[in-house]
């Protein structure tokens, strides 16, 4: 055939020279030598996305955060994308130092509610986007604040208290489509004022004590209670809070509530969980311990008043209004909320 034989001397002279050209394109490392180190690098960590403030509403403006750190020898510089729905957003590049950390730091806007993703490098969380909501405060009164309790003398006189533990009970009227309670506002504040003279020798008679004398044996309740019913008086909500939401200053106070959804007209009771007055009427009159009381409030909740008609302001017991007992006084709760 026209193929040709090749002589085994030609072919080993071929491959001789082969191997000489490739090792003359590798370098060598001489003798004892190791081979460069390679270059330090950044080594990036990252936390979880933090998104503030919360809830997130629509049309308001957010911020979206994620801390950047470096556990790496060296500087290094950390390209972050923010993806909304897979979409990118924004982006910035943060630079972190070896051992530091830093943040990418993004503002966003989101106009319609829904459950959004949001996702940072190899981070990602759900934020609810909520309708935004005008707030609306309702109310009977008319912001004067003539006093507290009338139970406890003269109406005006602010420093007065109530001694009572009946609840208030103030009626209230949803706008038309409905109203959903996000908080109570109450006027009031912490009275202590208890002096008494001490004739009982088990406590130290003959000596004029404050009121921790008298707490010593009725110990005050820590906590008030407020209770929403609605136009039928069932009870749609209930909830426990500290007296030291209180202080001993007069002033407009706010307790939080769990978005209450109402309609029509609704009811807002508070309970002081003021102890009954002693065994006494007041100046002048011995109780049981044989003190000779001359105040006999102590440590109670004062609630504000306004001293104008509306009968749907009550005394309360357990959700039930006491007939004719001092409806001519507004007590001053507001409800606090937003129409849906």
């Amino acid at each position: 055939m026209g193929g040709k034989n090749w002589h085994p001397a030609v072919i080993l002279a071929a491959l001789m020279v082969v191997s000489g050209l490739f090792t003359a394109c590798v370098p060598v490392t001489p003798a004892g030598q190791q081979p460069p180190p390679a270059a330090p690098v950044a080594l990036f960590t990252f936390d979880p996305i933090v998104v503030s403030p919360l809830p997130v509403t629509a049309g308001q403006p957010f911020t979206v955060s994620m801390k950047i750190g470096n556990t790496g020898p060296a500087a290094g510089s950390y390209r972050a994308d923010l993806l909304i729905n897979g979409s990118p957003a924004d982006n910035q590049t943060v630079v972190v130092g070896p051992g530091g950390s830093g943040q990418a730091v993004f503002q966003t806007t989101l106009q319609t509610p829904g459950t959004y993703n949001i996702k940072i490098g190899p981070q990602s969380t759900q934020v609810s986007v909520t309708q935004r909501h005008v707030p609306v405060t309702l109310k009977i009164d008319n912001g004067a604040v003539d006093g507290c309790d009338p139970v406890a003398g003269t109406v005006g006189d602010p420093a007065n208290m109530i001694q009572t533990p009946n609840g208030h009970m103030l009626v209230l009227a949803a706008p038309p489509g409905g109203f959903v309670i996000t908080g109570i506002d109450i006027f009031g504040y912490i009275k202590s004022s208890t002096y008494d003279y001490d004739r009982d020798p088990n406590l130290g008679g003959s000596v004029w004590v404050y009121g921790p004398d008298i707490a010593s044996i009725e110990p005050i309740n820590p906590t008030f209670a407020i209770n929403i019913y609605d136009a039928r008086r069932n009870k749609l909500y209930s909830g426990s809070f500290s007296r030291d939401t209180f202080d001993y200053m007069p002033r407009w106070v706010t307790v939080n509530i769990p978005d209450i959804k109402v309609s029509g007209d609704f009811s807002i009771e508070l309970l002081t969980y003021n102890l009954p007055k002693l065994n006494a009427a007041g100046y002048g009159n011995w109780d049981p311990w044989h003190r000779y009381v001359v105040h006999i409030w102590y440590d109670q909740i004062c609630i504000g008043y306004e001293n104008s008609f509306d009968v749907r302001s009550y005394q309360s017991e357990g959700g039930t209004p006491v007939p004719d007992f001092y409806p001519t006084y507004n007590w001053l709760l507001r409800a606090e909320g937003y129409q849906p």
